[in-house]
């Protein structure tokens, strides 16, 4: 009967019944009533059966929809009551199933800023069981393993200040701060813990906000030296300055031959400040990126016969042979002539300085699947190995006593000149034998 109602249907049908049998009793007598009433209680039981079986389904359909298969729907067929109940499950399933997925959006979007966060950040309950822990925190710790909801925190870290830091959040409710040192990964942490309830039981939990420090600590550190190796170098030359002038206002002025020799000394001085000024603002210039390059192809063999020809006369004056084994065949590379000239002449000013008379210097090159190789070897009287991992630092020098000329920031432009390039540069030696430096320059850049 459609959607009509249930109370009508068994209006109508219980009418229908009763005539009926009325009338059969009319017609037939007792043998039409009785027939009559056969033929009733068959049609009771079937129609009760029928409608049973529509709570039936419908009763099914609730089920499925909300606990087996949250997309079924219910059909909204038979008497109008189960019609109803009907649409009100489907729309009721409707708006469960659009909240279910905004929030697994929200999880989702959650999950993705969390994971792309370069803080660690993880959540921990006051029995110290992990609910979350993005890769961040993991990576921080260094964590073994793989980290999942539910572990204990020592499954993330067993450092004890990280754990004092949460274990004073969770009891004094408050937000705990602390700088911590990692000596496995010798990474520093600003660990920030902040306590917040959980709502459905009101038990605390601690939420860690881990920052990594590292970098900045190291900068830091590499300020305050790069201050107080600058003042030490300024120091010496500004000493020698005045120590000349002292001498000059002291009366030998007026002996030409002392006032000339006491004016060279403060010109030396002078060019040797002007040379560590001018050195520390390239490299300050190079490591804040406000050096871009100006790129062109160039022949490796092109790049070493210039930067040769310019310590020609040095090399003659010192008794050294500069040599090039560059072949003439190379492909070009692109790269800022003027900054790997600066390059070329930094490594072989220093070769040239360490060289002793009738020494040898070769530059060659030789190219591989991705990148054209340049080195410059002496037979000097080589770097210590104690040395070899330090010599690219600024301001270091290989003389203990730094009696030798120069700024000790040659070979940290060097580098700096280098990377800029995309490539990498090392050093190699061997006491009393010599050294090679040996740098590389991507192939394809442009």
């Amino acid at each position: 009967m459609g959607n009509v109602s249930i109370r009508w249907r068994m209006l109508v049908e219980t009418s229908l019944l009763v005539i009926l049998i009325a009338s059969a009793s009319l017609l037939f007598g007792v043998i039409g009533t009785i027939l009559a009433g056969i033929l009733a209680l068959i049609a009771v039981v079937f129609l009760s059966l029928h409608l049973t079986n529509q709570f039936a389904e419908v009763t099914d359909g609730v089920i499925r929809a909300t606990s087996i298969e949250p997309t079924h729907r219910l059909d909204p067929a038979g008497p109008a009551e189960l019609a109803r109940i009907a649409r009100a499950v489907n729309r009721l399933m409707d708006r469960v199933g659009e909240e279910t997925a905004e929030d697994f959006a929200e999880r989702i979007r959650l999950a993705s800023i969390l994971d792309s966060m370069q803080e660690g950040v993880v959540v921990v309950d006051d029995q110290g069981i992990i609910e979350s822990a993005n890769p961040a925190s993991i990576e921080m710790l260094l964590t073994a393993g793989d980290v999942e909801p539910g572990m204990q925190l020592s499954t993330l870290t067993n450092h004890p200040d990280v754990i004092n830091v949460i274990n004073r959040s969770i009891e004094g409710d408050r937000t705990v701060s602390a700088e911590i040192e990692l000596f496995d990964n010798s990474r520093i942490l600003r660990a920030v813990s902040t306590p917040f309830p959980r709502p459905e039981t009101g038990a605390v939990r601690a939420l860690i906000i881990l920052t990594d420090l590292t970098d900045v600590r190291r900068l830091d550190t590499t300020r305050r030296e790069f201050v107080s190796n600058a003042s030490h170098e300024l120091r010496t030359p500004v000493a020698g300055i005045r120590a000349s002038a002292e001498t000059l206002q002291r009366g030998a002025a007026e002996d030409p031959e002392g006032r000339e020799q006491f004016l060279k000394m403060i010109r030396q001085d002078v060019d040797r400040m002007d040379k560590l000024i001018t050195e520390m603002l390239e490299l300050s210039r190079l490591e804040s990126g406000e050096s871009p390059l100006e790129l062109e192809l160039v022949s490796p063999s092109k790049l070493v016969d210039d930067s040769i020809s310019q310590f020609m006369a040095v090399a003659t004056e010192t008794d050294l042979k500069l040599e090039s084994t560059v072949p003439h065949d190379l492909p070009e590379v692109s790269v800022d002539p003027e900054k790997i000239g600066h390059v070329f002449t930094n490594l072989i000013s220093n070769a040239v300085k360490w060289t002793p008379p009738g020494g040898v210097i070769t530059l060659n090159s030789w190219v591989d699947e991705r990148s054209i190789w340049f080195t410059v070897s002496d037979t000097g009287q080589g770097i210590e190995p104690e040395h070899l991992p330090h010599i690219f630092e600024r301001f270091f020098k290989t003389d203990p006593a730094r009696t030798q000329p120069g700024t000790g920031l040659g070979l940290a432009i060097v580098r700096h000149l280098v990377d800029a390039h995309g490539g990498a540069i090392s050093a190699s030696s061997t006491i009393g034998e010599g050294s090679e430096f040996a740098f590389a320059i991507p192939l394809g850049r442009s």
